[in-house]
């Protein structure tokens, strides 16, 4: 897999880390064997779910549909080559702000 695909959400309490956990347990259901969730952390007011992946696009794709509809105004997504420090961001459409992790 030559791509990490993040989705990021704003977090600070327990509350958050639980609803973060759930969904990503749904994102390993959504996306099987193509795709590899990574793992997540939590810290600094977010978390982040790390997935491995040679479509980024297609993973969010079926994450977007299946997963997050009702996370959607909550949720960022960038994407990046494994060997890179330059986020791509899919989500939201249009955002020009900088992606960091924290």
């Amino acid at each position: 897999m030559i791509y990490q695909l993040v989705l990021q959400f704003d977090a600070s309490s327990i509350e958050d880390f639980d609803r973060g956990i759930e969904i990503e347990d749904k994102i390993i259901n959504a996306l099987g064997n193509a795709h590899d969730v990574d793992g997540h952390d939590f810290g600094s007011g977010e978390m982040n779910i790390f997935i491995h992946t040679d479509e980024p696009k297609e993973a969010f794709k079926i994450l977007k549909a299946n997963v997050l509809p009702n996370f959607l105004k909550e949720v960022k997504a960038a994407f990046r080559e494994l060997s890179s420090e330059n986020y791509t961001v899919l989500w939201p459409e249009g955002y020009s702000g900088e992606f960091n992790i924290k």
